[in-house]
């Protein structure tokens, strides 16, 4: 009788899956934080012009 856990073909592809929602989560939470940073860092700043930087045209 085989192992149970990662030694099975199922086990291998459970890993799999939960190895890559554990990067994904990892680097959504590492994204959160920079903008969180930013945001902060950013409140003593004046706001970013989000209009056409050519008034001309």
């Amino acid at each position: 009788m085989p192992r149970r856990g990662h030694s099975t073909t199922i086990g291998k592809i459970a890993k799999f899956c939960q190895d890559r929602r554990v990067s994904e989560i990892r680097m959504l939470g590492e994204l959160l934080r920079r903008e969180q940073q930013a945001a902060a860092s950013g409140e003593g700043q004046l706001p970013k012009q989000t209009g056409d930087p050519d008034p001309a045209r």
